[in-house]
């Protein structure tokens, strides 16, 4: 099973001029504790949430193309197109808070699954005697076979990483923003 890492486009900026001190506030997350742990607990958002707005990115407002789906955070931002495209499939996986992001009605998704690694192919990075990352990350094909999106807890929460399935309904409806990298371990 052919699994990718999810990686923004180079050089490209987030499309919501959304801080998290911002998205902590409409949770009523006032020490920031939820946001701050969220990728690691998988707590659920979408109880506290309440629809938002917030302007674009200023690069955004002088002409560059809104991406599909893009990086938010640790979250991924996606189109109201992308949103119907992948919306039945991934709710299983995660949720979606609808944004509207200065007249673009947006949904960013906050995945809460995590997949299985390996650990019989997968090889931690060691310098000078200390654990610092890894050199290949594989996870257990049966753990991911019914996600699209999920994140890992040996990597951490900060990356995304998705299914073929994914990246194949991603291409098929043309859509841009994100690229699929399949060395996993890659920190760049």
């Amino acid at each position: 099973m052919n699994i990718y890492r999810l990686k923004p486009i180079e050089n490209s900026v987030e499309v919501a001029d959304f801080s998290l001190l911002e998205f902590a506030e409409v949770l009523g997350d006032n020490d920031l504790s939820l946001v701050r742990s969220q990728p690691r607990t998988n707590a659920s958002l979408a109880a506290n949430w309440r629809p938002t707005s917030c302007n674009l990115a200023p690069a955004y407002k002088k002409g560059h193309a809104i991406p599909d789906v893009s990086y938010w955070g640790s979250y991924l931002l996606m189109s109201s197109s992308a949103y119907e495209l992948f919306r039945a499939q991934l709710e299983h996986d995660g949720e979606f808070l609808p944004i509207n992001v200065e007249g673009n009605n947006m949904f960013i998704f906050i995945p809460l699954t995590f997949g299985k690694e390996d650990f019989s192919r997968t090889v931690k990075h060691y310098e000078d005697g200390y654990e610092c990352g890894l050199e290949l990350l594989t996870f257990d094909n049966a753990s991911v076979a019914n996600k699209l999106i999920f994140k890992s807890q040996l990597y951490g929460t900060h990356a995304l990483f998705a299914t073929e399935q994914f990246k194949l309904a991603f291409e098929r409806a043309g859509l841009a923003g994100i690229e699929f990298d399949t060395d996993l371990a890659n920190i760049f």
